[in-house]
């Protein structure tokens, strides 16, 4: 067996060859320094793995931000704010006649714009304004968010003077700050339409069913049974006719009363005129301009809707219980004959200063032979005036502005 090596000794070497001074000063120390730079990009091009890209270094100057001090200024936003949208009934699109009649007795009527939140903090106050020429001042509502997106439809404070002013169709703006945290995160603006006053909505189309829903009733508004020119034209009638009093149905003779209030409108010169005024279109709305009674009277002339409101408001001032008829392309007017109901006296309006009250009677029954059986289907509609009132329908002020 050989023996082990032995591992404690060294063979014997040859001396060392000792560095000269310029390897010892400049080579030894160059070469360090390139293995140090080298381990360091390596090190660096691992942490670059880990993190990615950097981005980009910015072009130009910093932007400017400026803290928001009231609700005309934003200020700073980004894309996780609040936000808040705007929509208005009928496509943005209002109609003052709807306001105005049925805003008192039916406030959905009055509640046509609808306010999306989105982005907001759960259980974080929102405040919201807005602001338009129409309302009395401006909408202010303050609450917790409900939830991250949630909508408002709040009562609005209509200014019911303005809305009565209107008289053609016009763009109005409704503009929405929303604030949280004391800073406007979000200002929207709306334009809507704003319809003439004297568009009444006859129909309305339901897009959930793609029907025509009749909404004739509008049209008792335009009944002004409290306009001070009638008081006029019944001291007239009753000269004219010998009348004693215009006393409703307590005298019994209801004709005799119809009589002398229509040869009262012709003795005034009012005739039918064949003009109808185009109401502006909107999408699933059908409406009829409509004349105010003392526009008919200023104008000394009225088509079938203008002298049908006209007729039925002096009737139902006289006590009778007058109803508006409706059919396709035509208005006629008819009163009962009796306070419980009874029959109907019908007048063809298109008659009045071309023929007596006896004629347009006899034409109106005719008319109401081809109407009645049909009441209820599409644009076949009758307005019993006494029963829109009570349902809270109530007449359109007289503007004092128009008084002939």
């Amino acid at each position: 067996m050989p023996p082990a090596p032995n591992l404690t000794t060294n063979p014997a070497r040859p001396p060392r060859r000792p560095l000269s001074g310029i390897t010892r000063c400049v080579v030894i120390p160059l070469l360090l320094l390139t293995i140090g730079v080298r381990i360091g990009m390596w090190v660096e091009a691992q942490r670059s793995a880990s993190r990615g890209p950097s981005p980009p270094e910015p072009t130009g100057p910093a932007p400017r931000l400026e803290a928001a001090t009231d609700l005309g200024d934003p200020g700073p936003s980004s894309a996780g704010d609040p936000k808040c949208a705007l929509s208005a009934t009928f496509e943005n699109n209002l109609y003052p006649s709807l306001l105005l009649s049925f805003g008192a007795a039916y406030p959905e009527y009055q509640r046509c714009l609808r306010i999306s939140i989105r982005n907001a903090i759960p259980g974080r106050a929102c405040q919201l304004r807005i602001d338009s020429n129409l309302f009395l001042q401006s909408l202010e509502y303050s609450a917790p968010a409900a939830a991250a997106e949630f909508s408002l439809t709040p009562d609005l404070p209509w200014n019911y003077e303005a809305l009565r002013r209107i008289t053609q169709a016009q763009p109005e703006s409704f503009v929405a700050n929303l604030v949280v945290d004391g800073r406007v995160c979000d200002q929207e603006t709306l334009t809507c339409i704003v319809h003439s006053v004297n568009d009444a909505v006859a129909r309305l189309l339901n897009p959930a069913s793609g029907q025509w829903q009749d909404t004739s009733v509008c049209f008792a508004a335009y009944v002004n049974e409290n306009h001070p020119w009638i008081n006029g034209l019944l001291q007239e009638a009753q000269a004219r006719s010998g009348l004693q009093a215009f006393s409703g149905y307590q005298s019994g003779d209801v004709m005799a009363q119809v009589q002398a209030v229509w040869d009262a409108l012709a003795a005034r010169g009012l005739r039918y005129v064949n003009l109808a005024t185009q109401s502006a279109p909107s999408p699933g709305v059908a409406t009829q301009y409509v004349r105010f009674l003392d526009q008919s009277v200023q104008d000394q002339g009225a088509n079938c809707v203008d002298a049908s409101v006209l007729l039925a408001s002096i009737f139902r001032r006289i006590g009778l219980r007058p109803v508006l008829l409706f059919k396709p392309g035509h208005c006629f007017v008819a009163t009962y004959d009796a306070a419980e109901g009874g029959h109907l006296i019908a007048l063809e309006t298109t008659l009045l200063h071309s023929a007596s009250a006896a004629s347009a009677a006899a034409v109106g029954a005719q008319e109401l032979q081809t109407t009645l059986p049909y009441i209820g289907t599409l644009q076949y509609s009758m307005v019993d005036i006494a029963l829109a009132r009570l349902q809270g329908i109530t007449p359109i002020a007289f503007e004092p502005a128009t008084r002939p």
